[in-house]
């Protein structure tokens, strides 16, 4: 079985065959959905998908990108929704440098509030990180801000999440595994000459959980076309053939720390 740790269900485009998106995900055996928040509204999309089908679960946050729309209570009503059990992680969150580098203040104080919340709340952190081409800022920005909540802020050592779609650069993977953090890997995994593969060759198989950030980034054969929830055995496919274990493996390790870092085990059905 697997979990899909990253996937907009809430969004239009599976307006027209959602119950059929999240059918053909549990034939793919893929029974488990986490949906991210992008904003406030997302969230409330999110918990009444939850409501909708089994197995899916809501996050709470706002995306870097959606900051500059944000109403000025938003990251209140963000940390009233983490009460919710239907919630399992704050997020996503992150720094996104690629669209805009106008609201950079704004981003890294946003992350620094998500990150705090995760701490208070003990929920992990779901970790969006995209820069210009060449640039690393976002990452080192991003480790930045992370260590100094977990130097700061009491209970700060049991900061977790993930630093969803990983792509790299080369250095930031070991970073990651110092902070406790964990890789999310998706449809890039599967893309020539992304150098996915490369960037997490030394994070073993139990600090990576699997994801397709759906409706976005499908994998090969379907880049290009919708990304959907059953398209996760295909990444987890590629995960098995660079590291030379069985898909059993991969689906094996990735799905019990999926559940694992998300206390699905212990959420309430």
């Amino acid at each position: 079985m697997f979990v899909d740790t990253h996937v907009h269900l809430y969004l239009d485009a599976f307006d027209a065959d959602r119950d059929a998106v999240v059918e053909r995900a549990r034939l793919q055996g893929v029974d488990t959905l986490l949906l991210p928040a992008v904003d406030v509204g997302s969230v409330s999309q999110a918990l009444a998908l939850c409501d909708r089908y089994p197995g899916v679960w809501a996050m709470a946050g706002l995306h870097p990108t959606y900051l500059a729309d944000a109403a000025p209570d938003a990251l209140d009503r963000v940390a009233e929704a983490l009460a919710d059990p239907r919630v399992v992680a704050v997020g996503e969150t992150g720094l996104d440098y690629y669209w805009s580098r106008d609201h950079v203040a704004e981003q890294q104080a946003s992350l620094a509030a998500h990150a705090r919340l995760a701490v208070a709340h003990g929920l992990p952190l779901v970790l969006h990180n995209r820069d210009q081409k060449g640039s690393e800022r976002t990452s080192e920005d991003m480790v930045r801000i992370l260590r100094e909540v977990r130097e700061t802020e009491p209970g700060g050592e049991r900061l977790r999440g993930v630093f969803h779609c990983f792509g790299g650069p080369a250095w930031l993977a070991a970073e990651v595994l110092d902070l406790g953090f964990h890789v999310g890997l998706g449809g890039t995994l599967t893309f020539k000459n992304a150098g996915v593969p490369e960037a997490v060759a030394d994070v073993p198989l139990d600090r990576i959980v699997l994801e397709t950030d759906g409706p976005y980034l499908a994998p090969v054969p379907h880049r290009g076309e919708r990304n959907e929830p059953a398209y996760v055995p295909l990444v987890a496919r590629r995960l098995a053939e660079a590291r030379g274990v069985s898909v059993g493996e991969v689906a094996s390790a990735t799905t019990a720390s999926a559940r694992r870092l998300f206390g699905l085990d212990a959420a309430p059905e």
